[in-house]
């Protein structure tokens, strides 16, 4: 049985709109002089059809876990004290299915899910028998699972046209030998805002999912990821399930110094925090791995195993009533509603808040003359009451305060 160790993370390692910072909310500055004056978002509640094996409510969890052989899921379970509901694999393009790893999930409950990464011959990288006997492979046994081929990075950056096709070729065989398989696409966050020169459209996959690896630097600080997430969220929250795959470095060789507060601080907020605010995060999945044993360049220890403090403080986040043990194996198509970040912002100033109206213009709300005249000016701009465009169309607003958010109701 082959491990995923290194593949994975070595390969994804290679490798405009307005936003809030997810920790903090500043102060903008005005042309005018005001007492107070923050920024919420805004939210509303739409219809959407779920997409294969996606809950309606709450969160999976899945992790990467270096053992693959033996009975490693019973084992990373009681040494965590956690029960995720996926457990993730790597392969190349050109390896042998992983019969006996897959049905060690299925006899625990537990989902798999499989990044298919390219063959070691770089002239074959968009080889369609190899994808189409892959397919043909992993609808074998119709088990229930995700597959993500080829996570988007700099390893593609100049082979961006062949990578689409690639992609949309794959999901045509698996839709064909394999219609068990969901297919996740995935993006490495540094290249979040070039998402859409790899995307290979809506119809090809069923979850979409950003990369996250936050590397301890030379000033032993972690790079954090902020914005990247909510331009991928509001690019796709309308239209597909979001994950994240996350890993966090706690020592790393840029600084040759710890730094396990931090990353406490950041599984928190990945557990946490970043579920609780973004409804349309179903899934995130924990890669954890330490990179000292096969990188030669940047080393990154990962591991949520190695340190107690950490361990704890990564048992504490998972126990909690967000997160689902087990994946909803439903092909779904049900249309529900479900809560959606609009890509717009609010200013609150002493008390009252105030939006550009270029959303209630795109979505054909009526304004009145009158209210209009009742607005204020930032920056050169004009911001209006939102009390008064609503109450013109007999819509609500619910205030969440502690999230800064604003959730518009008809």
């Amino acid at each position: 049985m082959k491990k995923i160790c290194i593949i994975v993370l070595s390969f994804i390692l290679v490798g405009c709109s307005q936003n809030i910072s997810e920790e903090s909310i500043v102060a903008v500055n005005s042309q005018n002089s005001y007492k107070n004056i923050e920024l919420y978002n805004i939210y509303k509640n739409d219809k959407y059809i779920l997409k294969k094996y996606e809950p309606e409510e709450k969160c999976y969890l899945g992790v990467f876990t270096e053992q693959t052989d033996g009975d490693f899921i019973e084992e990373y379970k009681d040494f965590t004290k956690t029960n995720p509901s996926l457990y993730m694999y790597s392969q190349r393009l050109d390896d042998s299915y992983p019969l006996s790893w897959v049905l060690n999930c299925y006899s625990n409950l537990k989902t798999p899910f499989i990044t298919i990464l390219p063959p070691k011959d770089e002239k074959n990288i968009f080889n369609k028998m190899l994808i189409k006997n892959v397919a043909k492979d992993f609808g074998s046994l119709q088990i229930p699972m995700f597959i993500s081929i080829y996570p988007a990075n700099n390893y593609f950056a100049d082979k961006r046209q062949e990578y689409i096709k690639f992609l949309q070729d794959a999901k045509t065989y698996f839709e064909m030998y394999a219609p068990n398989v969901a297919i996740a696409w995935s993006i490495d966050k540094d290249f979040s805002y070039q998402l859409k020169d790899f995307y290979p459209g809506d119809s090809y996959v069923d979850w979409v999912g950003l990369d996250i690896y936050e590397d301890i630097n030379e000033n032993n600080k972690l790079d954090i990821m902020f914005k990247e997430l909510d331009f991928f969220y509001k690019t796709y929250s309308t239209k597909k399930p979001i994950f994240l795959n996350v890993a966090i470095s706690h020592f790393g060789s840029t600084s040759y110094n710890y730094n396990i507060d931090e990353k406490i601080k950041e599984i928190n907020r990945y557990f946490n925090r970043i579920p609780s605010k973004y409804k349309r995060i179903k899934m995130v999945n924990y890669i954890n791995y330490d990179t000292f044993k096969t990188d030669k360049i940047n080393k990154q220890n990962y591991l949520v195993t190695d340190n107690k403090k950490i361990l704890e403080a990564y048992t504490k986040a998972l126990n909690n009533e967000n997160f689902l043990d087990t994946v909803i194996f439903a092909d779904n198509k049900r249309e529900i509603i479900q809560e959606y970040k609009l890509n717009i912002l609010a200013y609150k100033i002493d008390n009252k808040f105030f939006v550009d109206k270029s959303y209630f213009d795109l979505n054909k709300i009526q304004l009145n003359d009158l209210y209009l005249k009742d607005s204020i000016n930032i920056n050169g701009k004009d911001y209006y009451k939102i009390e008064n465009i609503l109450k013109e169309n007999n819509m609500k607003m619910n205030i969440d305060e502690e999230n800064k958010k604003i959730l518009l109701l008809k």
